[in-house]
């Protein structure tokens, strides 16, 4: 007989929350206590922490043991809180659970999505094995939430249940194998590359991890693999910012190509979204527009098919939970998801179209990184607004633009590539306002001018590494057409250096592009020129005037006095510096009697009724007396 147990029994934690789904139980055993959910509908509990039931049906797994301190007024204050935004409702519980507890929804909400008051439409869900992100009210979540209701004990998983035939087979694209384009000692190579030049400015990967994850898929290179297309995409980068290129960079990109269209199928996952991130990123540097702008919109849409625009915590339902305590991978979320939203609003304000975006957002900024400038690019991202303005939240759209222009001006940086950046950004700006309200283009024309300038001395810059960024020439070319926009002497002074670079880009590079921008921007100079010649000549045009020969001037001509017509402008200097009097000016009568003060007697006939010049002196003013006395005040 053994001996009795005297430690009092300790609570597990649940297999199902474990993830371990039932692998690790030997049988039923009763429990000694069973918790409140289960208790309350009488259903069987395996005692656990939380208990395999609760996780099962989303409930808040609460012992008779377990003090609660949640008031009714936090309870509805948490859940009003919740029906304003997708954040599940946070509840006050003991230090103990926090601890003991994975941070699932089950935690976070004190009633699942199935209880009255909590069937909110717009809550998420996401099954993280396959990352899968939907609504609640979707289609392919609504089996496993009525499921879920009719606390059935075969929930329905998250899954697409008819939804279409199935006549056809899913049509699926052979395999790329990455060990046959490229060695190992290239891909060190060229990730080096990456690293050093592209992923200062952008920061959407871990070095170290990176080469982890290209060591464990070269050792076992077999299958489909999702981490492929980023593999290909860094040294496609690299290739490209390398001196010498690597000859197959034009497979790497389409091999990441046919992988990122093949997963774009099935489930999204992280890799999935960076792979769209670096192709992005390559069709900037080396496509037409077009193609930037849809796979940015892209890669957006594989955000919110991963979840990576909610904190995990926010998510209404999980299941099953993922790990607790991995701090890595909550960053790496984050910064996917602001780096490529700030992608797609610059290029969609650059461009012109639209951007994507979500309703509600809970995911975190990141913190900037030493030696980083990928939260200055989200953060000038976040400076622009949208060009499709609600007039009720937004009545002034040029005024958000000077705003926008103000803070955009005012951020300092150290990166080549941000400051070119700053400058696009501001030419983007400017041309809206140019186009919407001139007084506000002409207001903010010494911003513009300083932006462009310190954007020539960092594209000179890149000019000399070689550091081939998309706005290396895009932003001297833009500020030459701001500069022939706002066409003032002082901004027209910039054209020779703006030319000047130009023509130097041109040279160093010589390819179709560079070439075409310098002779487009001669030609637009050229037609500028043109236009002043010709407001030249009309003012040119106009007659010299002719002198002004009226009766008055002929008579007082006669009279010995000097002639003075439109073309000898009188001489008015000397009376400049003379104290004038608007009193005097205004009032006549004070005239009169300062005078008489100063005779001492009343003002004779003549000069009531007027007379001649020497009639009327003495004058009170000795310079005026003088100027009367040569005959020449008028």
């Amino acid at each position: 007989m053994s001996e009795p147990n005297t430690n009092p029994r300790k609570r597990s934690p649940s297999p199902l929350a474990d993830d371990a789904l039932g692998d690790g139980q030997q049988g039923r055993q009763r429990s000694r206590a069973a918790c409140t959910p289960c208790r309350q509908r009488k259903r069987k509990c395996d005692g656990r922490y939380p208990c395999g039931t609760c996780v099962r049906y989303e409930y808040e797994c609460v012992f008779a043991t377990t003090p609660t301190t949640t008031t009714t007024t936090q309870k509805r204050l948490s859940y009003a809180a919740a029906a304003n935004g997708d954040v599940a409702p946070e509840l006050t519980r003991s230090p103990e659970a926090v601890v003991r507890t994975t941070p699932s929804i089950i935690h976070l909400q004190k009633h699942p999505l199935t209880a009255p008051g909590a069937r909110f439409h717009h809550r998420s869900m996401m099954d993280p094995v396959k990352t899968r992100f939907v609504r609640a009210n979707s289609a392919i979540a609504f089996p496993r939430i009525l499921g879920m209701d009719l606390e059935s004990e075969s929930i329905p998983r998250l899954h697409s249940f008819a939804w279409h035939c199935g006549i056809r087979a899913e049509v699926l694209e052979p395999v790329v194998d990455v060990t046959t384009l490229l060695s190992w000692s290239d891909l060190i190579r060229l990730a080096k590359v990456y690293f050093r030049v592209v992923n200062t400015e952008f920061g959407i990967l871990d070095e170290t991890d990176f080469l982890e994850l290209s060591a464990a898929r070269f050792g076992n290179s077999q299958g489909l693999n999702d981490v492929d297309a980023v593999l290909l995409g860094v040294v496609a980068l690299g290739s490209f910012f390398s001196p010498n290129g690597h000859p197959r960079e034009h497979d790497f990109v389409l091999g990441a190509r046919d992988l990122l269209t093949q997963k774009s199928v099935n489930h999204p996952t992280t890799n999935n979204v960076t792979g769209w991130i670096l192709r992005t990123i390559y069709l900037r540097l080396t496509s037409r527009p077009h193609g930037a702008w849809i796979s940015s919109s892209i890669a957006m849409h594989q955000v919110e098919g991963s979840g990576l625009h909610k904190e995990v915590q926010t998510i209404a339902v999980v299941y099953p939970a993922l790990p607790t305590g991995d701090h890595k991978v909550a960053k790496a979320r984050r910064r996917l998801f602001w780096v490529a939203r700030a992608l797609n609003i610059v290029l969609s304000f650059e461009y012109g179209r639209s951007r994507v975006g979500f309703d509600v957002i809970t995911t975190k900024r990141f913190a900037p990184d030493h030696g980083g400038f990928a939260h200055q690019f989200v953060e000038l991202a976040e400076l622009l607004p949208n060009d499709f303005v609600d007039r009720e939240r937004e009545p002034d759209p040029p005024g958000s633009l000077c705003t926008a222009l103000t803070k955009i001006e005012d951020l300092k940086t150290d990166s080549a590539f941000i400051q070119l950046l700053k400058a696009d950004l501001t030419f983007a700006i400017y041309r809206r306002l140019w186009l919407m309200s001139l007084t506000d283009a002409k207001d903010r024309a010494d911003s513009v001018l300083s932006i462009g300038r310190a954007a020539l001395e960092a594209s000179a810059r890149l000019l000399e590494t070689k550091t081939s960024w998309w706005n290396l020439v895009h932003a001297p070319f833009q500020f030459l057409c701001c500069v022939l926009a706002i066409a003032t002497p002082r901004a027209l002074a910039h054209v020779k250096d703006a030319m000047a670079l130009l023509h130097r880009i041109a040279q160093t590079y010589d390819t179709h592009m560079t070439r075409e921008a310098y002779n487009q921007a001669a030609i637009l100079v050229q037609m500028s020129r043109r236009r002043k010649e010709k407001e030249l000549q009309a003012l040119n045009a106009a007659p010299e005037p002719p002198p002004f020969n009226d009766e008055t001037q002929r008579s007082s001509s006669v009279r010995g006095g000097s002639s003075v017509g439109l073309t000898d402008i009188p001489n008015f200097d000397w009376a400049m510096d003379l104290p004038f009097e608007w009193e005097t000016f205004l009032n006549p009568e004070l005239v009169m009697s300062s005078m008489q003060q100063a005779q001492g007697q009343a003002l004779p006939p003549s000069l009531m009724h007027g007379g001649s010049y020497e009639s009327q002196v003495p004058f009170v003013d000795e310079g005026l007396q003088y100027r009367a006395s040569q005959g020449t005040c008028p």
